[in-house]
Order: C-alpha cells, then sequence, then structure tokens
C-alpha cells in the first residue's frame, strides 16, 4: 500500500457575506489547471431552502511530481444560505451572491503510489529506510512544494473574499425570499 502522508490537515476559512460562487470555484479551478493537476469531482450537491441554497462541493486534485511521488489537494466548500444581492461597489449596483461559507483543504503527499514496494514485507521495510535515511531530503522538499502550493491557493480564496468585503448589500433580490 502507497504511503499517505498528510502536509496540510483541514486549513479552514469560514466568511460570511457578499461573495460570488460561480467565480470562486472557477479561480480554484483556473488555480489548479495552471499548476498542471488533474481533477476529481468527488461531490456537487445543491438544494434550495427557504433561507438561500445550500451547496457543498468537493474536489480531489492531484499531480505527480515524479515517478514516485504525488501531491493530492482536496478542497471541501459547504455554503449555506446563499441568495442573489444587490449590492453597490464604489456606488455602483452589481449582482452578487451573499452567504455564509466554510472551506476546508487538504494537502496530501503519496509515495510509491505505483506501489513497486509492496509485494514483500521486506520491500516494505526497504521502502521505509529509504524514505526516512535516504530519499528523505526529496520527500521533504516535495511536502514544502505541496505546503507552499496550498498556502497560494488558500491566500487567493482569501483575496476574493477580502475584494467582497468592499460591497455593501442593498437588498436581496433572489426568488428564495418568501
Amino acid at each position: 500500500m502507497a504511503e499517505l502522508r498528510i502536509v496540510v490537515d483541514h486549513q479552514k476559512i469560514e466568511y460570511e457575506g457578499p461573495f460570488d460562487l460561480k467565480d470562486l470555484v472557477t479561480m480554484i479551478q483556473r488555480f489548479m489547471f495552471e499548476r498542471g493537476f488533474d481533477r476529481k469531482l468527488e461531490k456537487d450537491f445543491e438544494s434550495d431552502t427557504k433561507t438561500g441554497k445550500e451547496v457543498e462541493w468537493q474536489v480531489a486534485n492531484w499531480k505527480k511530481v515524479s515517478d514516485y511521488a504525488k501531491y493530492i489537494f482536496r478542497i471541501r466548500m459547504l455554503v449555506h444560505d446563499y441568495v442573489k444581492v444587490d449590492a453597490e461597489k464604489d456606488k455602483k449596483k452589481v449582482k452578487v451572491g451573499s452567504g455564509r461559507i466554510i472551506i476546508f483543504f487538504d494537502g496530501l503527499l503519496e509515495l510509491d503510489y505505483f506501489h513497486k514496494w509492496d509485494s514483500r514485507p521486506f520491500l516494505v521495510f526497504l521502502r521505509s529506510l529509504y524514505d526516512k535515511f535516504i530519499f528523505k531530503f526529496y520527500t521533504e522538499r516535495f511536502e514544502q512544494r505541496l505546503t507552499y502550493d496550498m498556502t497560494h491557493l488558500i491566500n487567493e480564496v482569501e483575496k476574493i473574499f477580502n475584494l467582497h468585503r468592499h460591497y455593501r448589500v442593498v437588498k436581496i433580490t433572489s426568488d428564495h425570499a418568501h
């Protein structure tokens, strides 16, 4: 079995206020595409409630960085009470969404993803020695790079929320306001 190391564990961003969910998802997908990650959509649920939309979106992105190591980014987004609103930005009216959002980020490093060292217990023992002593410098570099990329993504998401903090909600224009 391949070794799976948790490098970034459940980093969380919480935000409440105006934001554009579609732009946020597009930015995350573009970020991953630009860095050569493949993507698997794990969850994409949306339901309407009296207070707005409830959305759960989870994606796993992965990238093989060598024939031995692979990065895995898991992003889970929970959106509550999401409604379309009229907002004012620099005295101009714009339509945006508004609600509560929680985003979880996990960064994993998978070693020996081809399972070359799993056929016999002695090879598993050699792999652990190899990872802990001989290949340690490389695995640490992989972990640092994964942490750097994940931190960069989290900063980009925070920039989007900081941009929308300057919007002032004028009125709710959704058909969810009963």
